[in-house]
């Protein structure tokens, strides 16, 4: 479901009207990190930031958007944390019910197009046959798909054919949690129907081919940068961590809305773990690795607050 919810979202914009030939410039609120927050971690396996007031400690760790199928990575430190906690804390989460499944099927149909862009952009469409041949035997299919659902279906098959999991290691940690009846809750719930309708009510065809072109970039580097960074994540090394590809992410950003909607995000997290601190005792919570230490990021704005952040520096 958050594949789909994820796949629509970025879908969405694409729906009716002209194409907008506008620059495609992109708000992104987590370009920027805080240098003080990237640092190594001390311990074996993953990063972990520590925000603590008199009497409750929160251990967080920072996220990657995906793993390598098979992906090892020492988790002695979670379990040890895990043991006794009062909470897992996860990312914000949006919600779609049985009864919105017809509306998501009219959205999805509505992202159908006539493939009239790739008169317009030629070589673009070329590089797309090329891509999308080597992942889908149906190597026609991505012509009746407006440019930004072409993107994030390519994205997908590109993903799984190289072992890239969206599922973990978020399973793996739920999973240690549930054994240790450690209760998982998210920072924030918000129904999915009404952010999606939001996004359908402009076009531009224009971000949807600056998206599938970001994209194409990723898919021919191939799946080592991801994998370099997914390693460096595994062994607690931020900054290589955080040379992630982005492509993805911003696709996202180049719909109207979505800059806001990260910063809301922020909000949610920030919320989540102020609420937490309430609770004497020690807590656990996974958040994107980026959204943490970015400027305006969930640390930074907990800091502001004055409230105690250590780095994974200090143990």
């Amino acid at each position: 479901m958050r594949a789909f919810l994820t796949g629509l979202m970025l879908a969405g914009i694409t729906v009716g009207g002209q194409a907008q030939a506008q620059a495609q410039a992109i708000d992104d609120p987590q370009a920027n990190v805080v240098e003080a927050l990237v640092v190594s971690a001390k311990l074996p396996g993953p990063a972990w930031w520590r925000v603590s007031d008199g009497d409750t400690t929160i251990y967080v760790m920072g996220m990657p958007s995906m793993l390598p199928k098979g992906q090892a990575w020492d988790k002695t430190v979670l379990e040890r944390r895990l043991d006794g906690a009062f909470a897992l804390l996860t990312p914000p989460v949006w919600q779609a019910g049985l009864t919105d499944i017809p509306a998501m099927l009219r959205l999805r149909g509505s992202l159908k197009d006539d493939g009239a862009w790739t008169a317009r952009a030629p070589a673009l469409a070329a590089r797309t046959q090329h891509a999308w041949t080597a992942v889908d035997k149906n190597d026609d299919g991505w012509r009746k798909w407006k440019p930004l659902f072409v993107a994030l279906q390519l994205n997908g098959k590109a993903n799984k054919q190289a072992q890239l999991q969206m599922s973990e290691p978020d399973r793996t940690i739920e999973k240690l949690a549930r054994e240790r009846r450690v209760k998982a809750r998210p920072a924030a719930v918000h129904k999915a129907m009404p952010m999606l309708k939001s996004l359908v009510r402009e076009n531009s065809e224009a971000a949807g081919l600056t998206c599938l072109s970001e994209t194409l970039d990723a898919v021919e580097a191939g799946s080592a940068p991801a994998r370099a960074a997914a390693d460096a994540w595994a062994q607690g090394r931020v900054k290589e961590a955080l040379a992630a590809p982005r492509s993805a992410e911003r696709c996202e950003l180049l719909l109207p809305g979505v800059s806001d909607l990260k910063r809301q995000l922020v909000d949610d997290e920030v919320g989540g773990l102020t609420d937490l601190l309430k609770t004497p005792g020690h807590a656990v919570a996974i958040f994107p690795l980026r959204a943490l230490v970015a400027e305006g990021g969930v640390l930074d704005k907990l800091r502001a607050k004055g409230i105690t952040v250590r780095t994974p520096g200090d143990g």
